[in-house]
């Protein structure tokens, strides 16, 4: 009889499972098929996003039997039910669902959501199968107690989870803040503080929030698996010496991102739509210019000596159990936003 109670329990989170994994999947779905230039930042992509970064999260608890997948499954489920009722009771969602669908459809479709919630929130915080199988305590035991990652040589850090987990949180993490940046960039030139110009009708910057900048994620990847190595070398070469290192550390982050800046811009931007400095002082070719040059160098170098320091340590010192919560849940939003942004079929 115990091991029939135990297979129920296991199957039951089964169904969880599919039940997150299903919708997650008809969310990546229908960013596919979004015209992402229509696409509303409203109620609704509040719940899909919480649903993707929540799901990932749960469904990642659960493998790792964490007693936290019961309470973070329940309250992602009944979250994005509760965002779904407002959406179509107080936005009109029903409405435009069922222009499309037809009404029995449509409330079919709605009766299992809302039921389906309901069942899997209920399931996970009071079957006693679930709280017997979800059980394992919280790992709040921190990855490290001191040091860095970077006193590990590098070779051997990319053996371990730990490293590749850190660079997807910081990928998925500047990739969104990039965007912003870009955006407070745009906002120095038209206060004077810059030279240059803006596209203000580039909706891609102004009205995707969202819309990730990938190349800002990959430069936090080739600073930590490239400047940053190279100014600890810089470091051990010139004894110590700090502003002797930062000196020429920034030196080694300009020639490199001036070098990719005009790479990318002599493979993608030969027609110059995507911007042109051939009005800016002390550019070459209109790909790079001199200003640009060093806002990149000064933010790389700011990066490599201060923040990416302070985040290293942040992480390392942190429960692993909460990073890896956290990176799930990240890599799950992030998903939904390439799905939706870099997938056009319109």
């Amino acid at each position: 009889m115990k091991l029939r109670t135990d297979n129920h329990g296991v199957l039951g989170l089964h169904v969880c499972e599919a039940y997150f994994a299903l919708a997650m999947a008809l969310a990546l779905v229908f960013g596919f098929l979004c015209d992402r230039e229509l696409f509303a930042y409203d109620i609704s992509m509040v719940r899909v996003l919480l649903l993707m970064a929540g799901g990932s999260c749960t469904l990642w608890l659960m493998s790792q039997r964490a007693r936290s997948a019961r309470f973070v499954g329940a309250a992602t489920a009944l979250a994005c039910a509760g965002l779904s009722i407002a959406d179509h009771a107080v936005f009109g969602a029903f409405e435009t669902l069922r222009g499309y669908l037809g009404s029995g459809p449509t409330t079919a479709i709605m009766a299992l959501e809302y039921g389906g919630a309901v069942a899997v929130a209920a399931y996970l915080l009071f079957a006693p199968a679930a709280k017997r199988v979800l059980c394992q305590p919280p790992d709040l035991v921190p990855g490290a107690q001191q040091g860095h990652s970077w006193d590990v040589p590098l070779r051997q850090r990319v053996r371990t989870w730990e490293f590749w987990r850190d660079l997807l949180i910081y990928f998925i993490v500047f990739s969104l803040m990039g965007h912003w940046a870009e955006m407070l960039f745009c906002r120095l030139i038209v206060a004077g503080v810059f030279m240059g110009g803006y596209d203000p009708s580039n909706t891609m910057l102004w009205s995707q929030w969202l819309f990730p900048f990938t190349a800002e994620g990959a430069a936090l990847v080739g600073i930590v698996v490239i400047l940053h190595p190279v100014a600890r070398w810089l470091m051990r070469k010139t004894d110590g010496n700090l502003v002797v290192s930062v000196l020429l550390s920034f030196l080694v982050n300009a020639a490199l991102c001036t070098a990719i800046d005009f790479t990318t811009g002599m493979v993608a931007n030969q027609d110059y739509s995507l911007w042109d400095y051939r009005d800016m002082p002390f550019n070459f070719m209109g790909q790079v210019c001199l200003q640009n040059s060093l806002v990149y160098s000064i933010a790389a170098t700011l990066i490599v000596w201060v923040a990416y320091p302070l985040m290293d340590t942040a992480l390392r010192r942190a429960p692993r159990g909460v990073v890896n919560a956290i990176a799930f849940g990240l890599i799950g939003m992030y998903l939904f936003l390439a799905m939706l942004h870099f997938i056009d079929l319109y």
